[in-house]
């Protein structure tokens, strides 16, 4: 199934590191350093030997892709036009942190073609935002929100993070219900994971992180309020105003083919995955020959990947298009497996498709297991 081709640009430079954050990502750059950067992911652009297809979606992630001056980021977004051809109506997407953006960085991209902006807020509560090692506080999300809006931005992402240390169910029911009254386009609300690695993961014994049914409950409290509130839930962790899905990330749940540009960007072309180096300085040296890590995605891997893609999103596993990648419907030939979780209410499936119910999505990790091959 072909669902159009995106552009990912990895800025991976922050303020501060947060303690969660396991992303590729470095505090205290500077202007040279970025300079250096982007010199080198302008490298990478007209060298790697992508196909020229029609790009219909474009995001700068990080990282803090708002630390880069107005300059640079034109630069990329020039770089991209050059090499590919960009559909007239392309979503291009900026995330940014509320505390490296103002009312002229966002003035600018507008300018230069962005539609699409990601804010992180995560929380506004600001004694949350400080447990998270957050830069900005609520009134800084506010100020950015408010800026976003007013240089023309009508798309816009607030990022909402729950299972944050000491959150209560009323402090995240106040956060919900601030931030629906915006009436942004899209909400992201993600659960925090404490990885391996981080700082949380050292300090998790003493952070007074929920429990698993607390954090369950917080999950169907945003489900069901957004829902209420107009939001489809469309993906486990994403909701939006209907017609605007997040088109980027849709072509990662649907199996899609994207350009994957700087540190540890990953490249889905044709069932061949690439990921680049975390190595900033190997990056730095040939950006375009910093593969670390190459596959070809077939057989029972694709039949699997495609499943565990398809069942994040709440349309579920189009049985038609399934059978004609695979030679079967997924319904027939995990029948035995997938019978639990019918009989539960957690996945549904009309002969059609075969989809997770809300609750379901939540609990996707568990059915994933049982389908492994």
């Amino acid at each position: 199934m072909r669902n159009g081709f995106g552009v990912y640009l990895h800025v991976p430079f922050c303020l501060s590191k947060c303690p969660y954050c396991d992303f590729c990502s470095f505090p205290g750059s500077n202007e040279e350093d970025r300079e250096r950067y982007v010199s080198a992911v302008l490298r990478e652009i007209s060298e790697r030997d992508f196909p020229k297809r029609e790009v219909t979606s474009i995001f700068f992630g990080g990282g803090t892709p708002s630390l880069l001056g107005a300059r640079q980021s034109d630069a990329l977004l020039s770089a991209v036009y050059k090499r590919y051809p960009v559909a007239q109506d392309a979503e291009i997407t900026f995330e940014m942190n509320p505390a490296t953006a103002d009312r002229e960085k966002l003035r600018a991209l507008r300018s230069l073609g962005f539609n699409r902006v990601s804010i992180g807020c995560q929380s506004l509560d600001d004694g949350e935002l400080k447990a998270l090692g957050r830069a900005h506080t609520a009134k800084g999300f506010f100020d950015a929100y408010e800026d976003a809006h007013a240089v023309g931005f009508a798309n816009v992402n607030i990022d909402l993070m729950y299972g944050i240390p000491r959150q209560t169910a009323d402090s995240f029911a106040k956060t919900l219900k601030t931030v629906i009254s915006l009436a942004p386009t899209h909400i992201s609300a993600y659960g925090l994971i404490v990885e391996e690695g981080t700082p949380f993961f050292d300090r998790r014994a003493e952070l007074g992180l929920p429990g698993e049914d607390a954090e369950a409950d917080l999950y169907a409290m945003a489900s069901e309020t957004l829902r209420a509130a107009g939001y489809r839930h469309y993906e486990i962790s994403n909701y939006a105003r209907p017609g605007h899905e997040c088109r980027h990330n849709l072509l990662y749940w649907r199996q899609g083919d994207y350009a994957g540009y700087g540190l540890s960007a990953s490249s889905h072309v044709d069932n061949v995955r690439k990921t680049n180096t975390r190595d900033l300085t190997a990056y730095l040296a040939s950006p375009a020959a910093a593969t670390a890590e190459e596959a070809v995605i077939d057989g029972a891997d694709l039949a699997y990947e495609y499943i565990m893609l398809a069942l994040r999103l709440s349309e579920g596993i189009d049985e038609g298009d399934f059978s004609r990648r695979f030679g079967h419907t997924f319904r027939d030939a995990y029948a035995p497996k997938i019978a639990p979780f019918i009989a539960r209410g957690l996945l549904v499936t009309d002969g059609k498709k075969t989809a997770l119910t809300d609750e379901g999505l939540y609990l996707s990790s568990a059915l994933l297991r049982e389908l492994l091959p």
